[in-house]
């Protein structure tokens, strides 16, 4: 009965490095897509590393209780060099995502980063494919799945999905979530010419390869066809990161008396805010009888958090905290702080934590690319607005309208029925439709 039962439902297995206890949105995008997946007929099935030898960036054992009970999760070791680089010099010197928290000047850091690019390409944790691609194809023959979704960073786990393409001839949907030889950190990792080019060959034969490709944004679907004339767009789906309806369910906002600016998530130097709280200031000064307050809740360099605590304002840095908080946070709110980085491609970034203040209902002010990806969402979903980093008049005028609504008890008003569609649940009834066309077009073939 049960093999009977199995068989009326498509069959997929998530290849994917970072799942709880490790946190990030890379995270949150599957665990949540997962359950919604399974709430829509599917059968998923995760294989991922296991905790004890894995090295993660963050860590949020709270995303766990996200986890459907009804996927089936496994587990296989890894070999980590960066665990052993970890050992010697520290675990708050090993770089994390951007390099953000490492000076990228000093010669360790160099040295570690030529080791990286051409002894580990595409990236270290490669060390896991060897044991996953075992565990991959015993999952495969003995729960009869029918189709592979690889999901990266780290882009070596789209190396799995290749190679059981090649070997058992299974479809492959294949979800870049970051740019991969285009990250704008790329030329911190010290790669020579010659293994630039292996990474690109690599990158390329990917994205040649897979059945169907998923992406978060536009500007990173077109930077992806761009790679190669065989590269055909209607392979490429775009789904951005969302929200889980769920978490803001049993979650009320508190009143407060204080106007609050809220910023969640990682700021680093390249995200360049200094304008935005220059004018925060100045309106707050315009206001002696409205207090104001700032919240940073996350990780923020010492640069910046010494840029900011200069000014005339009440900032509280609120240290990095369980996915299962943030949520309270970003509803308390009464503005929310969205800051694209300075960077290459910044159109085309499309941060979470976006489609969780979209689901707050609170007003989002964007700094960055006033016609990128970002704003467009914000400006479709009238939940905001958008200006360029060095916007000081656009900026300072915002701030101002938002602060005397506030006073005047006005209630902002936003688009529901587009914020809704970037909720976790529709986003799944995508990636169900994508998944049940590779499982129905293999059994023709």
């Amino acid at each position: 009965m049960e093999q009977a039962h199995n068989t009326k439902k498509t069959r997929v297995l998530i290849i994917t490095y970072y799942w709880p206890p490790s946190g990030g949105a890379g995270v949150q995008r599957w665990v949540k897509l997962s359950k919604y997946l399974c709430q829509q007929g599917l059968e998923a099935h995760v294989l991922t590393v296991d905790e004890a030898h894995a090295s993660y960036m963050q860590l949020d054992p709270s995303l766990g209780k996200d986890v459907a009970p009804e996927v089936q999760v496994y587990t296989t070791r890894s070999f980590e060099p960066l665990n052993y680089y970890a050992k010697l010099v520290g675990k708050d010197k090993t770089p994390t995502a951007g390099f953000s928290n490492v000076d990228s000047q000093k010669l360790s850091i160099r040295l570690l980063g030529f080791v990286r690019s051409h002894l580990f390409i595409p990236d270290p944790r490669k060390g896991w494919n060897r044991f996953a691609y075992k565990k991959a194809l015993e999952i495969i023959e003995q729960q009869h799945i029918q189709v592979v979704i690889t999901t990266s960073p780290p882009h070596s786990t789209q190396l799995l999905g290749l190679r059981l393409q090649q070997k058992l001839g299974i479809p492959w949907l294949a979800d870049l979530r970051d740019p991969w030889t285009d990250i704008y950190y790329y030329d911190l990792l010290g790669h020579s010419k010659f293994s630039k080019r292996i990474d690109q060959r690599i990158e390329k034969k990917i994205m040649l390869r897979a059945d169907r490709m998923l992406t978060v944004s536009q500007p990173l679907k077109d930077m992806f066809t761009a790679k190669d004339t065989g590269i055909r767009p209607e392979k490429i789906h775009v789904i951005p990161n969302g929200f889980d309806p769920a978490d803001f369910h049993n979650l009320q906002k508190a009143r407060s008396s204080v106007f609050t600016v809220c910023y969640t998530g990682t700021m680093s130097d390249v995200y360049k805010p200094a304008v935005f709280f220059q004018c925060l200031e100045q309106v707050a000064e315009a206001f002696p009888q409205q207090p104001v307050a700032v919240q940073m809740v996350g990780k923020v360099t010492d640069a910046l958090k010494e840029e900011i605590q200069q000014r005339e304002l009440s900032v509280e840095f609120v240290p990095t905290v369980p996915h299962s908080e943030i949520n309270q946070f970003q509803l308390n709110a009464d503005l929310l702080l969205l800051a694209i980085p300075d960077i290459e491609n910044a159109e085309g970034v499309l941060t979470g934590k976006l489609f969780e203040y979209l689901a707050t209902g609170n007003p989002i002010i964007g700094i960055g690319p006033p016609h990128g990806e970002a704003a467009a969402i914000v400006a479709q979903c009238e939940a905001g607005s958008f200006f360029a980093r060095d916007n000081e008049e656009g900026i300072r005028e915002y701030l101002t309208q938002r602060v005397t609504q506030f006073i005047n008890q006005d209630k902002p008003v936003t688009n529901w029925e587009a914020i809704n569609t970037y909720s976790r649940q529709h986003q799944a009834g995508v990636v169900s439709e994508i998944v049940k066309e590779l499982s129905a077009t293999a059994s023709k073939g």
